[in-house]
């Protein structure tokens, strides 16, 4: 005890000297002692440690000291009190005048010194982040590399904060080395989104956008990122038309608006135009769906079918380099298989056919007898299979004070799930930024992607010629190959077979369709910034695509043409643009903000094009595309090349009030070559309004209201729906026979244009923002009218006019609708996190007028018995419905019976009438997200309901003098004499077949687009320093399909978007394949 009393005595005269040294300034009036304690532990590094109770009662203290040491402070305090105090070393222990004081501080608990760092979710450093201990208000900030020093007792708790990420309390327990990992504060994220020209707080912005998380993106592999967005955003249509590897989408945001002009979106890729196939999802960080007038006007002429920003990853500031690395290897293959006639049922059910027309039988009794123990041949086992998809990301990032940078460098690899349709993509992504002092910046940014794509036609029918018409349509009598091992020519071993039914696998395997796209993207940037309020923004971007497509059909006598035949084409796409921005950020007596935004943007594009034309009558199978002169007959070449410009002016005014009122205007001036001088400029104008409600006095205090904004808009968008020289009566190549010798010569084009306007959409939208019970609930919801005027379509001429048709301004639709989305977070604790979201949206179109009235119609599809349209629009319509006959039963020949609606006793065009909508009555999503410690679980769903399919793959059975091979059902259900309300008509190759209910089916459906299942490996335990994190992944994709479709799959549209006015057709289409994804992620 006397050593201990000793040790305790030096340790009271070493720290009376530092103690002397440190000053103290106070200014108290009848202040309890804890509150004096305090004022002193915020001047010195004292930390006081006493009995609460034992300090209750004593005096109130009035002190009045300048710089004076801490022996007068505490002598001051303690005057008159039954209390005294002892110093050991940097804590002053508080205890009874008449206690032992030795007892006292033998009590008192060591200051040890704890170490540690300060992480975000993502591993990395925080940078001046708050350590405090929340004993005393006293503590240290992280430095570049996150890393802190601190002295605190055991049991003390540190209090760590971050801007943009919630604070944490952490037990220091024993520890003197400690990892904090902060999570970031969802309100704080939510806070910025990416517009036009710039980003905005969240809560204010008037204008309606959706936002997408870059993680959501890349829950799983895909070819196109859009593709991931589908059902994550309320309004946004997103449709994968045919599951051929490295096959476009198509996106439809708040319904179709053209005819001609096209409905695709426009994408901005860090600020500029551009593709996102040329994307990998790990390299989005956010993506934010445009959907009104205030936030497309903006973009103007482009604007008008909605515009989607892609924000991609860069570096941060004073980040210490770190590797990104995610790989994943995915299996595909058929969400289901059709059930099709075997053997025997195909020979009976054509005998039957041949009886029914008087024919004689095509089988005899002996081959039936031996078909019904064959089991035959099963083309898709033979064609179809389960096909590998691997893909792979790398990146590097990182930053100094003065330069951020971001690398990455990716490989996706898909095969096919029928052989010979692959996809294979390379990428390689830079951007770097660099403060070269206070007022300049530069940055650079490009993209180089390279794919390479084998095609297998799969969509447009042609009753067998494409790949998966010959599949379904190819007889199960016959195999691949005869006794030769030569492939089969289908109508020699059955001469009642159409020669136009090809070999599914001689087509599968001597059939080559390559195509080849190198494109890189590059921009260069300039920032001016002369003063914190005000910047300059200097861009030039170019994008320059070039494409190649080598086509070869070899002579094996498996299709109409045993010649062979060759196709070489080539084409180049450039698009220079150069855009310059000034922005104007200021706040004004902390009530009034102001955000300007002015420039002027000038793009060209170029195209230029050539095509060898088809070669054909060639002497080897081995030629292939490397030497079309060794054709017997050569194509004839053809070249191309336009080009057009787009000139704009751009203005933006945000202005709010004591965060409360808020208001926008914008506007957009363009001008676009391919318009005649009279019509070749076009203004954009856009207004909107918001009344943030919740921090109005009546609801600032609110428990059950976080956050309530109530805005309204509206505004102008365009279309640039027409190309080069269409608004120009030109002349083009025209070839003739003078005598015996051709002569080469130009001609007016068959099409007259006159004076065309722009397509323009005028939009109107009402919306609200609310959160609830602490955020934890948030709901945004919109009603939107739209109403797009002076369409373009082609109109037909009188002969006499010396033209064949004439493109113009033609009519008006409009879109309204309702959009609602809900996101909540149901459990958020240190183990536990369950959030669950939703979207649904009601779009109603409608043909407001049409060009005298005329319905506007499709193209005809041909089925072999069948040529005609299926979709029209028509006045007072919906867009692109299915225009057809109404089926009514048999007649008592088993022939169709259509209703007569004109009545005039004759069915002809006039009974035709409409019989679907492909437009869906609404569209949804539905996710889950839960954590469980180191688990995650990841739940998406997407859904369409009441939209219609026309399935022609039923063509068949409607025709049966083509021989192909059926539906199973076609043979156990239809018409005999003793069953007449069968599904099918008689077998007969003299049925009266028409586009007609018959084809109508229900495309709804609710799939299981994504379920994904992680944990991430506690490599924080391990001690590996140059591992900081790593998590391995399972994910399915379109796992569970529930529909009352027939086909392989709901999710189709033949002409995919190649024609705006033929849509929700599945005719013979490439179906989207169900995949098992493994993967890991690791952060180095």
């Amino acid at each position: 005890m006397k050593l201990i009393a000793f040790l305790l005595l030096v340790a009271c005269l070493q720290v009376s000297a530092t103690g002397n040294s440190q000053t103290i300034t106070l200014s108290e009036k009848n202040a309890p002692l804890p509150k004096v304690f305090k004022s002193i532990e915020k001047q010195t590094k004292y930390v006081f440690f006493f009995d609460m109770a034992l300090v209750e009662g004593s005096k109130k203290v009035t002190l009045q000291f300048s710089n004076a040491t801490i022996d007068d402070v505490l002598q001051a305090c303690f005057k008159d009190q039954p209390l005294t105090y002892a110093i050991v070393g940097n804590i002053i222990v508080i205890h009874k005048k008449n206690a032992d004081p030795q007892i006292a501080q033998a009590n008192v608990p060591a200051m040890d010194p704890i170490t540690g760092r300060v992480l975000n979710d993502q591993g990395q450093p925080l940078t001046g982040a708050s350590v405090m201990l929340k004993s005393k208000n006293t503590g240290t900030s992280t430095d570049a590399d996150g890393r802190f020093s601190i002295e605190a007792v055991r049991g003390e708790i540190l209090v760590v904060s971050y801007v943009g990420f919630e604070q944490k309390e952490v037990a220091v327990g024993s520890r003197t080395s400690i990892e904090i990992t902060l999570t970031p504060d969802q309100k704080s994220v939510e806070e910025v989104v990416v517009i036009a020209y710039g980003k905005v707080r969240k809560s204010d912005l008037t204008g309606s956008v959706s936002h997408v998380k870059g993680t959501d993106l890349n829950s799983f592999p895909t070819t196109n990122v859009i593709q991931a967005m589908s059902g994550r955003a309320a309004g946004v249509r997103v449709m994968q038309n045919n599951g051929t590897p490295g096959s476009p989408v198509s996106v439809r945001i708040r319904g179709a608006n053209s005819i001609l002009g096209g409905n695709e979106p426009l994408y901005i890729i860090d600020g500029f135009p551009s593709s996102p196939t040329y994307l990998q999802s790990a390299d989005i960080e956010s993506m934010e769906i445009l959907k009104d007038a205030s936030s497309t006007a903006m973009y103007g002429s482009r604007g008008g079918n909605g515009v989607v920003l892609i924000t991609t990853h860069s570096g941060r500031k004073n980040q210490a380099t770190k590797v990104n690395a995610d790989m994943g290897y995915s299996t595909q293959s058929i969400t289901k298989k059709m059930k099709l006639l075997n053997p025997f049922q195909y020979a009976s059910l054509y005998n039957e056919q041949a009886k029914n027309d008087n024919m004689a039988p095509y089988f005899s009794q002996q081959q039936l007898d031996a078909f019904q123990h064959m089991p035959g041949t099963d083309w898709q086992d033979l064609l179809l299979r389960k096909a590998p998809l691997y893909s792979g990301n790398v990146s590097v990032t990182g930053g100094s004070e003065k330069t951020t940078f971001y690398l990455s460098g990716g490989v996706f690899s898909q095969e096919g799930i029928i052989p010979n349709s692959d996809y294979n993509r390379y990428s390689f992504r830079v951007n770097i930024n660099h403060e070269i002092s206070k007022i300049f910046s530069v940055g650079y940014t490009s993209i180089y992607t390279r794919s390479d794509r084998s095609h297998q036609n799969s969509s447009l029918g042609n009753r067998g010629s494409d790949m998966f018409g010959a599949m379904l349509f190819a007889p199960p009598t016959v195999g691949p190959y005869d006794a030769n091992g030569r492939y089969v020519r289908l109508n020699t071993v059955y001469p009642f077979i159409s020669n136009a039914i090809v070999n599914p696998v001689a087509r599968r395997d001597e059939m080559s369709n390559k195509t080849q796209v190198d494109d890189i993207v590059a921009n260069l940037n300039l920032r001016i910034k002369p003063g914190k309020d005000l910047e300059f923004r200097l861009s030039a971007n170019i994008l320059n695509s070039n494409n190649r497509n080598d086509a070869f059909t070899n002579r094996e006598p498996y299709a109409l043409n045993s010649t062979g035949t060759a196709y070489v084409g080539t084409s180049q796409f450039t698009s220079l643009l150069n855009e310059n921005i000034v922005s104007y950020k200021k706040t004004i007596a902390d009530k009034h903000t102001l955000d300007v935004v002015a420039g002027i943007a000038n793009q060209l594009d170029k195209n230029k094009s050539m095509a060898s034309g088809n070669a054909s009558v060639f002497l080897s199978n081995t030629v292939y595309t490397g030497s079309l002169q060794s054709a017997g007959l050569a194509g004839l070449p053809t070249s191309g090349f336009s080009k057009n410009a787009l000139s704009s002016f751009i203005g933006r005014v945000n202005y709010g009030f004591d965060n409360r009122y808020l208001f926008t205007i914008s506007f957009r001036r363009d001008g676009y070559s391919a318009y005649s001088k009279e019509f070749r400029w076009e203004n954009f104008p856009s207004a909107a309004i918001a009344w943030r409600v919740s921090n109005e006095n009546f609801l600032q205090n609110s428990s059950i209201v976080s956050d309530l904004k109530l805005r309204a808009s509206y505004g102008r968008t365009g279309n640039t729906s027409i190309g080069p020289y269409q608004s120009l009566n030109i002349l083009q190549p025209y070839n003739t026979i003078f005598g015996d010798a051709l002569t080469i010569g130009y001609a007016p084009r068959a099409e007259y244009t006159g004076n065309l306007q722009w397509e323009k959409t005028d939009q109107m939208d009402v919306g609200v923002d609310a959160a609830l019970l602490n955020n934890k609930v948030r709901i945004t919801a919109d009603y939107y009218y739209k109403r797009t005027k002076a369409l373009l379509n082609k109109v037909q001429l009188p002969t006499s006019f010396g033209y064949e048709t004439a493109l113009q301004n033609v009519g008006e639709i409009s879109n309204r609708g309702v959009e609602i989305g809900i996101d909540a977070t149901v459990v958020d604790n240190h183990d536990w996190k369950w959030t669950l979201g939703g979207n649904i949206a009601f779009n109603r179109n409608k043909v407001e007028k049409l060009y005298k009235g005329q319905d506007i119609v499709g193209p005809n599809i041909f089925t072999g018995n069948i040529n005609d349209y299926i979709n029209l629009l028509r006045e007072g319509e919906a867009v692109f419905v299915f225009y057809g006959y109404k089926e009514i039963g048999y007649t008592d020949k088993g022939l169709i019976s259509y209703e007569d609606k004109n009545p005039d006793g004759a069915i002809n065009a006039l009974d035709r009438s409409i019989i679907g909508d492909p437009n869906p009555d609404f569209i949804y999503g539905l996710n889950s997200f839960t954590r469980y410690k180191d688990f995650e679980l990841t739940l998406f769903f997407q859904g369409s309901q009441g939209n219609d399919l026309f399935n022609l793959n039923k063509a068949s059975t409607l025709d049966m003098g083509w021989g192909l091979n059926q539906p199973e059902d076609v043979y156990t259900d239809h018409w005999t004499t003793g069953k007449t309300n069968a599904k099918y008509p008689k077998p007969s190759n003299k049925i009266n077949g028409n586009f007609s209910t018959r084809f109508v089916e229900d495309g709804s459906y609710l799939k299981l687009k994504n379920i994904m299942l992680s944990y991430s490996l506690p490599v924080k335990n391990w001690k590996i320093n140059y591992l900081k994190s790593a998590q391995f992944y399972v994910s399915g994709q379109n796992l569970v399909v529930l529909t009352n479709y027939s086909g392989y799959d709901p999710e189709v549209n033949a002409y995919g978007s190649a024609n705006s006015l033929v849509q929700g057709v599945d005719y013979t289409v490439y179906p989207p394949s169900k995949s098992i994804t493994f993967g890991i992620r690791c952060t180095f």
